[in-house]
């Protein structure tokens, strides 16, 4: 399965986003251009290509849905102090492309400190929140009220464990059913991803899911062989332990 309706007009992916279906719309979030040069600063040398490999997956996902508007959900650079020079290349590139395929509009994360800077040269909407199709979108960063939410900034994955004490490890999507939130995972590559099955809604990033359902919401994992329905986190942990 690479897509699931989970609400009227609203898709998740296997490609790690959400399509609203009536405005014709992609939103992804979390991209963390540059972490590359951030972790070199901390003595960690990774080849700088996740920009490339983000790139051929949103050409595909374009192929596939052909969207009018392109949302980014926070995040789409990493370095909170300043732009280093690989943020500023990749950061403009991105939304240059970004730029060819549909109408951007930008949303504020944590870490888009000095975005502005890149942004108003390109003439984009940088803002701290948008309405789309009935759905608030926020990075997630602050609490909000509105609902039905779309938010990021979790980077929620979920471990699979198999009977010999190994585990696979799955970027998901997080649907809190109650309070009519959903929650996407990082399009990143590199984001390693927040362990769900560790977690309580006391650990949530976001303050406005602290208090949340956590153990009552749904999880979608995304996986080579696509979407996988994994149900409530709750039903996951009772299974893994053999409660009843």
């Amino acid at each position: 399965m690479r897509q699931l309706e989970i609400a009227p007009g609203l898709w998740i992916t296997n490609d790690r986003c959400v399509i609203l279906s009536s405005s014709d719309t992609l939103i992804l979030g979390d991209l963390h251009l540059g972490v590359e040069a951030s972790l070199e600063l901390e003595g960690l040398q990774l080849p700088r290509a996740q920009s490339l490999t983000m790139r051929q997956r949103i050409s595909s996902i374009v192929e596939d849905h052909h969207p009018k508007r392109i949302v980014v959900l926070g995040d789409l650079k990493h370095e909170f102090s300043r732009n280093l020079d690989q943020e500023w290349r990749e950061v403009r590139g991105m939304l240059e492309y970004l730029g060819s395929l549909a109408q951007v509009t930008v949303v504020r994360g944590n870490h888009d400190n000095y975005l502005a800077n890149i942004t108003s040269r390109l003439g984009l909407d940088l803002v701290d929140g948008l309405e789309l199709d009935g759905y608030h979108l926020v990075h997630g960063h602050t609490a909000v009220t509105e609902r039905p939410l779309i938010q990021g900034h979790e980077h929620p994955s979920i471990r699979l464990f198999d009977g010999v004490g190994g585990y696979l490890k799955l970027p998901a999507f997080l649907h809190f059913f109650q309070e009519r939130v959903l929650v996407l995972p990082a399009f990143s590559p590199l984001a390693a991803g927040n362990d769900i099955n560790r977690m309580t809604s006391d650990d949530m990033l976001s303050p406005g899911l602290k208090g949340a359902d956590l153990e009552g919401a749904d999880i979608y994992g995304c996986s080579d062989i696509g979407l996988i329905r994994l149900g409530r986190k709750g039903d996951l942990q009772r299974g893994r332990d053999g409660a009843p």
